[in-house]
C-alpha cells in the first residue's frame, strides 16, 4: 500500500503553538522550529521533525508538540505514550521521528550529536525517512495460560516494610504490554557514538486496583527471549576510524560506561523499584556473557547481558527508586577498541489511582554515557544521552 505524504504548517496542526523559524535561548544557542513531515500508513501515522536550516530541534518545542501528536492520532484509545530525550549542556537534538499505532503504541527514532558538531538537514532527513518506510511491528499480547491471585471467595491482606496495606481478591490473567521501542543515536566526532534501543511494558490486567507496574527491557520475540537488535551499544573512535576508515573520528577508546534507570520522577506518583537485572554482576575477570531474566509477578523476558573486559557494577535503590550499572574497560581490549553492545532492564511500580487522572505523567528515565580516552590516557570526553518516558490515562 502506498503511504501518504501529508506537509503542513505547524500553527495548523497544533494550533496554539507559535511558529517562529529560530530563536535564542539563554542569550546561548539557536534552535529551529523543525520542518514536520506526515505520512499516512495502515493503522498508524509517523511524524518525522527535522532541521530546515541547520539549527538544533528545541527540547521545549518537543515537550510541547509530541503528545499533541500522539492523542490526535490515537484519539480513541485510554492509553496515550511518548518519550523525548534528556541532554547533558553541550548536546543538541537533530531529529525526531515517531510512529503512532491507532492502538496508542509507538516506535520512535531520536538522533543528536555535541553543538559543536555541524548539523547537516538533508542527512538528518534521509535518515528519517529511510526509518520511516518500515511499518513498526507490535508483539501481540500473550496472556499467560495459568491464572495468579486469591481463588473465588478467598481474600488476602498484605503489609509490605513501609507499612502499606493490600488486599487480593479474585484470579486474573495478567501479560506485560509492549508500548513499542525507543531509540536514540548519539554522533560524538571524533570520540565515538553512543546508541540506545529499548522497549518499555506495562502490566495489564494483574488485579491490582493500588499500583501499574511499568518495564524497561529490550523487545522479545514470541518465545520470550529479548531480541537481538535492541540493545545499549557504544562505538568508540578508534574501531570508526580504524576498521571503518571513518576519518571524522580519532584513535579514542572507552574508559567506561553507565546505564542509569531513574524511577523517581514524580513523587505524587509515589514511584518504587521493584526489580533490576542483571544485579550482583562484580565480575572482574574478562569479557563475559550472562543470562538475565525479568518481571514480576509475571515473567515479562529472558535476554542476555555483556560484561566487558573487565568489569561491571551494578546497583539498585529502593529508597529513591533506580538502577544503576556501571562498566568498566581495559583500555586494551577489544571490548575498548570495538564496537561494545550489552543490556540492562528495571521494573517500577507508581500509584493507580494518580496516573489514572487523565494527566501526562513522567515514568522512567533512561540515561546512558560512555566515556572516551585517547590512547596515552590525556584526554578524557564523556559522550552522554538520555529519554524519559511519559503516561497518560484516561
Amino acid at each position: 500500500m502506498r503511504q501518504k505524504v501529508v506537509w503542513f504548517i505547524l500553527g495548523v496542526l497544533v494550533g496554539s503553538l507559535f511558529v517562529v523559524s529560530a530563536y535564542p535561548t539563554n542569550g546561548k544557542a539557536q534552535y529551529s522550529v523543525p520542518a514536520i513531515q506526515r505520512i499516512s500508513g495502515q493503522n498508524y501515522t509517523t511524524y518525522l521533525l527535522y532541521p530546515k536550516n541547520g539549527l538544533p530541534l528545541s527540547p521545549e518545542f518537543l515537550k510541547r508538540t509530541i503528545p499533541k501528536l500522539v492523542e490526535k492520532s490515537a484519539s480513541n484509545t485510554k492509553w496515550h505514550v511518548y518519550a523525548v530525550p534528556e541532554l547533558p549542556k553541550g548536546s543538541v537534538i537533530t531529529g525526531y521521528g515517531i510512529k503512532v499505532a491507532k492502538d496508542g503504541r509507538i516506535d520512535i527514532l531520536i538522533t543528536a550529536t555535541n553543538r559543536n558538531t555541524p548539523i547537516l538537514p538533508d542527512k538528518i532527513r534521509s535518515e528519517l525517512l529511510e526509518w520511516s518506510k518500515k511499518a513498526p511491528k507490535f508483539k501481540p499480547d500473550v496472556i499467560p495460560k495459568e491464572k495468579i491471585g486469591v481463588p473465588k471467595g478467598w481474600k488476602v491482606k498484605t503489609v509490605d516494610s513501609n507499612g502499606n496495606v493490600r488486599v487480593y481478591s479474585g484470579e486474573s490473567e495478567p501479560y506485560w504490554h509492549d508500548f513499542g521501542p525507543v531509540t536514540i543515536h548519539y554522533e560524538n566526532p571524533p570520540y565515538g557514538n553512543v546508541y540506545a534501543t529499548f522497549h518499555v511494558y506495562s502490566l495489564w490486567n494483574d488485579n491490582d486496583p493500588n499500583w501499574e507496574y511499568f518495564l524497561v527491557a529490550p523487545g522479545k520475540d514470541e518465545y520470550g527471549r529479548g531480541l537481538p537488535t535492541d540493545f545499549y551499544e557504544i562505538d568508540p573512535g578508534y574501531g570508526l576510524k580504524v576498521y571503518r576508515g571513518d576519518n571524522d573520528y580519532g584513535e579514542y577508546v572507552t574508559k567506561s560506561a553507565r546505564i542509569l534507570h531513574e524511577w523517581d520522577l514524580e513523587s505524587a506518583l509515589n514511584p518504587k523499584l521493584i526489580s533490576a537485572a542483571p544485579i550482583n554482576t562484580d565480575i572482574n575477570h574478562g569479557h563475559e556473557t550472562i543470562q538475565a531474566s525479568i518481571g514480576y509477578p509475571v515473567l515479562a523476558l529472558t535476554f542476555t547481558s555483556t560484561i566487558p573486559d573487565s568489569q561491571m557494577h551494578s546497583a539498585a535503590d529502593r529508597y529513591h527508586p533506580g538502577a544503576a550499572w556501571v562498566l568498566e574497560f581495559n583500555t586494551h581490549s577489544n571490548d575498548a577498541r570495538e564496537s561494545f553492545q550489552t543490556n540492562v532492564a528495571s521494573e517500577g511500580s507508581v500509584s493507580q489511582s494518580v496516573l489514572h487522572n487523565g494527566q501526562w505523567h513522567a515514568i522512567v528515565n533512561v540515561q546512558f554515557k560512555a566515556t572516551f580516552q585517547d590512547p596515552a590516557g590525556w584526554i578524557v570526553k564523556d559522550t552522554s544521552t538520555g529519554v524519559t518516558w511519559y503516561v497518560k490515562v484516561g
